[in-house]
């Protein structure tokens, strides 16, 4: 014996069905689903816009994904797309061009949105506290690189070419604000120069454990590792590959 569904099953298949042959799709469905290059075109479009809009679109009061929602509602009338990140959206903020300075080999990239006392600014949010922070936009391209791990250097930048508008990475370098600071080795309480701090590096490279290297050099065990996650004395370990969980970082 055969059984069949019920009749207000059988209701909900047929109108299904005639949905499903007018194409019908449900509110809530995505529109880059529907048409997966609408992501690139929009994404074009908000190129467009930013570049048009740029000094006025406040990145010192408004995160970067922010002012993408806010162009995206105003504009646009779609959500964000999901492959858009926040690098990009600071590179569509930059404008290459202008001849090339003494003392790099490459063009300025100049900001082209808010200023601070000279400066070019970047709001973000603390991942940990959630607090708003106004941040320097070379610091924090050095910091945020598109395609590495993010850093946490304490130092500030400073142009190479002498143009405090660019953020170019390969025009900016990163140095301590004061030579005679209480940072790092200048540290009243500092026992290990940075030469100290590199040779404990090597020596965690070539199979020594941070067990071992506390015990060598009298260091506290927490230290030594917080040093080989590049979470203290980050002056000293700045561009050394340090062995890890997952390889070299």
């Amino acid at each position: 014996m055969r059984l069949r569904p019920a009749k207000k099953t059988r209701k909900a298949i047929k109108r299904a069905t005639k949905r499903a042959r007018r194409g019908y799709v449900r509110p809530d469905a995505s529109p880059y689903t529907l048409k997966p290059r609408l992501q690139r075109e929009v994404i074009e479009k908000l190129a467009k816009l930013i570049d048009q809009q740029g000094p006025k679109l406040n990145t010192d009061r408004y995160t970067l994904l922010e002012i993408v929602d806010r162009l995206l509602r105003r504009y646009i009338h779609v959500p964000r797309p999901a492959s858009l990140r926040a690098h990009m959206v600071f590179s569509m903020f930059v404008r290459p061009g202008g001849r090339i300075r003494s003392g790099v080999s490459t063009e300025c990239h100049e900001w082209r949105g808010s200023y601070r006392a000279g400066f070019p600014v970047v709001t973000t949010v603390n991942s940990q506290s959630g607090e708003r922070l106004m941040v320097d936009a070379r610091k924090h391209i050095i910091l945020n690189p598109p395609n590495g791990k993010r850093r946490n250097l304490r130092t500030i930048p400073e142009n190479k070419c002498g143009n405090e508008r660019c953020v170019n990475p390969k025009h900016i370098t990163m140095v301590l604000s004061n030579p005679l600071s209480h940072q790092g080795e200048n540290h009243p309480r500092s026992k290990f120069t940075d030469k100290d701090i590199v040779r404990m590096v090597k020596e965690y490279n070539a199979g020594a454990t941070a067990k071992q290297i506390s015990k060598k050099w009298g260091m506290i065990l927490p230290y030594v590792e917080q040093i080989m996650r590049k979470e203290k004395r980050t002056e000293a370990t700045a561009g050394l590959r340090i062995r890890g969980r997952f390889g070299y970082r």
